[in-house]
């Protein structure tokens, strides 16, 4: 350690012979402002010494003016001009005053005119040199009349540094030996202690592989030997945090969840790809930006205002309209620092929006079957009652009792099959059991036609059939038929007697065809269209009890036309009637 000590104090040497250099060069810069100074006081002595002259003889004519600027010249060495106020030169010792520009805009004229000492370093336009300049202002009667001037060559200025910093760089020779002595004996301990910089330039770029080897004194392979070992420890961590980070990273790209993080201010830090899906925005372009401006939905606002001044963790269930309406489940806790103060917050919205539905049909579901199912079997205890009370020794009212016994038992028993054939639909569609295979559509159309034959004969009802015969696709043929019965089913129920229902297939691309099945009936209106195909589900209550539906006919249509892979739409205007289509995949 003592051998590089005595090293390094050459060092200070040199930091000594660079601190005399900025003072060689400070001075010299303080001895230009100096003689600047003393030629500007010089020069406003001139000026003031002359000014006191024309302030005594203001009779005198521009001539005599010029004659007393020659002499005053002539003794000082200074170039002197008279400026009236107006800035027409009156008078000037070296130039035809008629022959100069007006001097209004000189900056020392400017200053002069405003009874202030004017001092200006400039080229003269007149003599085409650099003059230092400085101008007093002339009183007369307390008014500024006009400005006398008083300029010397900035050559003259130069030619005096110029001297002086000879005397000042006589020391420069000795000094610069050295400075070089000491350079050279620091140079034995910068050249490893450069390389080790450089190995921990390297290290800094991310080559944590790189090694620095340095001959030496002890002390400084030893430092080579400690950036090393740090080097081969960083990069160690380094390959475990790049592990994490990316593991990291990609569980927070893959979230289905939205999360956001946001600044104690409200500015948002960090989001994922669901984030932006959710609110509609894109995460890359809106990072520092304030939450406000990027989510303008009050209550998301409202839950995050919460959560910031709680303190705790934070959930709610709060609806935002971000097109159709969405439901979320929100939670929010804030993000502590190293040493317990708040760094923000983190938001993680859940959309819960699928899930309410679900819920909500379980809770229609239950209570419909409950209702379906409690209706026939009321009347079936009623009636049972009162065939016991005596009724059943009256054959008339015993027979009427019992035929509607027997219909709300056929009931029942359709609402079964019906819940056992939904059911068994969702089963086989879950487990992939429905084949499907390449079979031609008419015949199963016409089937489904006679099938509804003695419905549609019962009203008058003609049902008229329109499809090729060589048109094919990929079906179950019993599943796809029981489809199309419903739908007749039902556009025979709604349909005025003597009307027609129309069953046509049209093959509108080469990847599908629709099946469509049209009545001229009483038409559903558009808000029922949504929840027209849940299970019990009724637009008019009343009149379906009264026609015998079991409210699961659209249902099952639905879950059919899902297992061929396909969609089934409803088009229908009140007083016009329906159009049922089924669009199939090729």
């Amino acid at each position: 350690m003592k051998k590089l000590l005595w090293k390094l104090c050459f060092s200070y040497l040199l930091l000594a012979v660079l601190t005399l250099g900025i003072s060689l060069i400070i001075a010299s810069f303080l001895l230009k402002q100096f003689h600047l100074d003393q030629a500007c006081h010089q020069l406003e002595a001139q000026a003031r010494l002359f000014r006191s002259s024309v302030e005594k003889n203001f009779a005198l004519s521009a001539a005599e003016i010029n004659l007393l600027c020659a002499e005053f010249s002539a003794e000082l060495g200074s170039r002197i001009t008279v400026i009236v106020a107006t800035g027409q030169v009156l008078a000037d010792s070296e130039k035809n005053s008629a022959e100069m520009n007006n001097h209004a805009d000189r900056p020392e004229i400017i200053a002069a005119l405003a009874g202030e000492i004017g001092v200006s370093l400039r080229r003269s336009h007149s003599l085409d040199k650099e003059l230092l300049y400085v101008a007093v202002p002339v009183r007369k009667n307390g008014i500024v009349w006009g400005v006398v001037r008083a300029a010397l060559p900035a050559k003259l200025l130069d030619e005096q540094l110029v001297f002086h910093s000879r005397l000042l760089l006589a020391a420069l020779p000795a000094l610069l030996l050295a400075a070089v002595a000491s350079f050279l004996l620091a140079l034995r301990i910068s050249r490893p202690l450069e390389e080790i910089e450089q190995g921990v330039l390297r290290f800094t770029q991310g080559s944590l592989h790189h090694r620095i080897h340095v001959a030496g004194p002890l002390e400084i392979t030893s430092l080579s030997e400690s950036c090393n070992r740090m080097a081969a420890q960083l990069d160690e961590q380094t390959a475990v945090l790049k592990k994490q980070l990316g593991l990291l990273e990609s569980t927070f790209r893959s979230m289905a969840e939205a999360v956001i993080v946001i600044d104690k201010d409200g500015r948002l830090l960090r989001c994922n790809q669901a984030a932006g899906r959710l609110f509609g925005f894109d995460p890359a372009a809106v990072a520092q930006r304030d939450i406000q401006e990027i989510i303008r939905h009050a209550d998301v606002q409202q839950f995050l205002e919460r959560t910031l001044k709680n303190g705790g963790p934070t959930e709610e269930i709060i609806a935002v309209s971000i097109g159709p309406e969405k439901i979320l489940n929100a939670h929010g806790c804030l993000l502590r620092g190293e040493i317990g103060q708040d760094g923000g917050a983190l938001l993680v919205f859940h959309d819960i929006t699928r899930l309410k539905q679900l819920e909500t049909m379980r809770r229609d579901f239950a209570a419909n079957v409950s209702h379906e199912l409690k209706t026939p079997i009321t009347a079936i205890s009623g009636f049972v009652e009162t065939l016991r009370d005596g009724a059943m020794h009256e054959p008339e009212d015993a027979a009427r009792f019992l035929e509607i016994i027997a219909r709300n038992v056929r009931r029942l028993h359709a609402i079964i099959e019906d819940l056992l054939a939904l059911a068994r639909l969702e089963q086989d569609e879950e487990q992939g059991q429905i084949s499907l295979s390449w079979k031609a559509i008419k015949p199963v159309l016409e089937n489904a036609a006679a099938v509804c034959t003695q419905a549609a004969e019962e009203k008058g009802i003609s049902v008229e059939l329109t499809c090729q015969d060589a048109l094919k696709a990929q079906i179950n043929s019993a599943l796809l038929e029981q489809a199309v019965v419903n739908l007749l089913n039902n556009a025979i129920k709604y349909s005025s007697a003597g009307s027609t229902v129309i069953l046509q297939v049209v093959k509108v691309t080469s990847d599908g065809v629709v099946i469509s099945v049209q009545d001229f009936g009483c038409g559903i209106g558009k808000e029922h269209h949504a929840r027209l195909f849940e299970r019990f589900y009724r637009v008019d209550k009343a009149r379906s009890c009264k026609l015998g539906g079991t409210g699961l006919g659209l249902a099952i249509a639905k879950h059919i036309v899902q297992a061929h892979h396909g969609t089934i739409v409803v088009e229908s205007t009140l007083g016009r009637g329906s159009v049922f289509s089924i669009r199939l995949p090729l």
